[in-house]
Formats: C-alpha cells, structure tokens, sequence
C-alpha cells in the first residue's frame, strides 16, 4: 500500500445560513458550493451556505464536526499515512446498510509501518474467525471447469504458434478446442458465440486468434450460484448471535 501524497483531512467547515456548523470537508466540497453559488466564502477554510438546508447535516454527531488530525492514530507520525479500515472491506460490504453507509468513523490515519503490523495481527484474527465459524477463506460454493482449463492450455499453445509441435498434436489441440467451443459457446462473448453458432467448418475454431484468446482468459473456477465468501459468512453468523444470544 502506497500511502498518500495529499493531505487526508483539510478541516474546511460548511455552516448554515444561521451559522451552525453543518458538517467537516474538504477543500473540493467546499469550491462545489461556492461554483454553484450555493454558498459564500467566509475564510480560506469556512464557507456558509446560501439556502435554507433541508437536514442538520452531522450538527449532532461531534465525531463529524471536530479537526481531525493528520496523523497515524496509533503511533502519532505525520509521514507515510494511510487511510485504514478499522471494519476490513471483505466483512463491511456484507454488514446492513444502517451499519455500512456514512461511516467515517471507520476510516482511520495509519502509518505504513503501523498499517503493516496490523496486516500481522488481522491475518491471524481472520483465521481465527474462519475456524470459528466454519468460513474458509476461499468461500464455499466455487463450480469447477476443468474442461475449460483444458481448452485454455490448447488455445495457448496454438497462440504459440511453435513450430516445434507436431502436426498431429496440433490436431489434438485443435480438437480440445473445437469441443469446449461448441459445447459451451454461451461462454465466449456475444460476437464469438454468434460466430460459433454459425461456423459451418469446425477446424477454423481452432485458426479463429481472437476466440482462442477469449478462451485463454476465462476462469477455471467460478463461483457458482450458491456461492458464499467468508466475509459474507462471518457477518452472517455474528448477526445471528445476536438475534439469539446464547
């Protein structure tokens, strides 16, 4: 993680028209307003809105409206900060939206050398977490395709165009690649599927550069239709505790 070359929090503040403190930004925010003369400057870092608004902004939430400090929040340093995740992404995205949405208070300065201590710590807790509520990591729920990884190592040898390989195994190659074509040609893209559908001599499958490239690309493993990520399965059972505490 590279840490960041601009300021994390300028501490520009929005007021109402009555001159309460609305809610912090940045810089970029405030010159939206001002653009749109939808407010006017009171200093370099303050400006006050024009119009009645409609809500109290973050007027109740002290967290919102005091400096942040641009610094790591867990050894004071001001160089080489980051911005953390307190929640990681993986566990936040599946947590409700009341929860998830707005929350700034997750997202904390830390310094590289900080950021990188934790990463330590929070692999061992993850696992912890995936033991505990039988999450592997992977996720549950992956559709293997072992006849596309097939089909994908023979469309790239006949990329390869290596002259060392004989013809009958060219053939060979071409045929593994023909088949999964034909079989599966709801996978490729819709100008190949169309193309497919229509080809009418099935050994320029294997000559065609450009489906034999879609075919190098695909996954050979997909995450099926009841697929679940460890994220999403921890959250699940940390919710359902709650709900039913022991």
């Amino acid at each position: 993680m590279l840490p960041r070359s601009k300021t994390i929090y300028e501490n520009c503040s929005v007021l109402d028209v009555s001159g309460n403190l609305l809610f912090r930004a940045g810089r970029k925010k405030l010159d939206w307003y001002l653009s749109r003369n939808l407010a006017h400057e009171v200093d370099e870092t303050t400006i006050q809105l024009t119009f009645q608004n409609k809500g109290n902004g973050r007027s109740k939430e002290p967290f919102y409206l005091q400096d942040m400090r641009n610094t790591c929040v867990v050894c004071n340093s001001s160089n080489s900060l980051t911005m953390h995740h307190v929640v990681p992404y993986q566990y936040r995205q599946n947590m409700p939206e009341d929860i998830k949405s707005h929350s700034s208070f997750d997202l904390l300065p830390v310094c590289i050398e900080c950021h990188d201590r934790y990463e330590r710590h929070a692999s061992a807790l993850k696992k912890h977490l995936a033991e505990c509520f039988d999450a592997p990591f992977a996720g549950i729920g992956w559709i293997d395709r072992p006849d596309v990884g097939k089909a994908a190592k023979a469309a790239a040898a006949l990329l390869s165009k290596n002259p060392r390989i004989p013809r009958t195994r060219l053939d060979d190659l071409g045929a593994i690649v023909q088949r999964v074509a034909l079989d599966r040609a709801n996978l490729f893209s819709d100008d190949a599927r169309q193309w497919i559908e229509a080809c009418r001599d099935v050994s320029e499958i294997s000559a065609n550069e450009n489906l034999l490239r879609e075919l190098c690309a695909m996954e050979v493993r997909v995450a099926g239709p009841d697929f679940r990520s460890h994220g999403e399965m921890v959250v699940d059972a940390v919710l359902r505790s709650q709900k039913n505490p022991p």
